[in-house]
């Protein structure tokens, strides 16, 4: 096996911004890349939109009202219409079903990329850690188990480019934390930007590892896409639940309605806490 040395410095280059590269397989860059080109067109077509998000918040309302907005601004998402059943495909199900899929392996690297992720001050170091994660992926998971692992990577590295690209530009919509910063001095400004991408994430992690047909390529993008930007305009501080804590639930867990418990272990494992039995009814 080649081995990879990372070059990565830990504060990152910004000279570089834009210009990385990661040594990954040529499938795995393109959706990686496609996920970003989508995102930075459909971001683009909300300034043009005037969509504010001022008011956002982790409520089913404004997810509705958000991916309404998404859709008709993302380029692809009109390949997919009535083509593919979107609400399907991120079923609770599906989602359960791909979870039992990975292996454990797998999992450890899930849990490592989300944490790595959550830790840096900037897009910059965030690329660093996940570039030194793909090497790492690359040299000590069994090949035929990387790819899922890498296909987070690649969509994380070059979407985050897009991000910071967008911020800069100002071309990103108004979110909470926004309107907070306009009210303050500079000294007091906190970070605009979130980088925890538990539902992005997941949602890569669990669906098909090599999209078949444009359609399906399409409808992939579009959904990871509106994960990433929802991540980041909702801009959810902690999480007060981890993989293990969640499994843990779902295997203790009633619920009186059918499916109900997948449910509950798709959105703690996306919104990194357990859903109050009031709203999911699962005990």
């Amino acid at each position: 096996m080649m081995l990879i040395f990372s070059q990565c410095s830990k504060l990152g280059n910004e000279s570089d911004f834009g210009k990385e590269e990661l040594s990954l397989p040529q499938s795995v860059e393109q959706l990686g890349k496609a996920v970003a080109k989508d995102l930075h067109s459909t971001v683009v077509n909300l300034h043009r939109m005037g969509v504010d998000y001022s008011d956002a918040d982790a409520s089913e309302a404004f997810y509705g009202r958000f991916m309404t907005d998404y859709l008709a601004a993302s380029p692809n998402a009109a390949k997919t219409k009535g083509h593919v059943d979107f609400a399907e495909m991120t079923s609770p199900e599906v989602f359960v079903q791909g979870l039992k899929n990975l292996t454990e392996i797998q999992l450890k690297y899930i849990d490592k990329i989300i944490a790595k992720t959550s830790e840096p001050d900037s897009y910059a170091d965030m690329r660093c850690a996940l570039k030194d994660l793909s090497i790492e992926i690359q040299q000590s998971v069994p090949d035929i188990q990387q790819e899922r692992l890498l296909n987070i990577i690649s969509v994380l590295y070059y979407s985050s480019i897009e991000l910071q690209y967008l911020e800069e530009q100002g071309l990103m919509p108004r979110t909470p934390r926004s309107v907070l910063n306009s009210i303050k001095t500079r000294s007091e400004w906190i970070s605009d930007s979130c980088r925890k991408f538990l539902a992005a994430t997941w949602a890569i992690a669990v669906g098909e590892p090599t999209p078949t047909g444009e359609i399906v390529a399409s409808v992939i993008t579009v959904y990871v896409g509106a994960m990433l930007l929802y991540e980041v305009i909702v801009c959810k501080k902690s999480y007060s639940t981890n993989r293990a804590e969640c499994q843990e639930r779902y295997e203790d867990c009633y619920s009186p309605i059918p499916d109900g418990c997948s449910q509950c272990l798709q959105y703690c494992l996306t919104q990194g806490t357990w859903p109050p039995y009031s709203t999911h009814k699962c005990s």
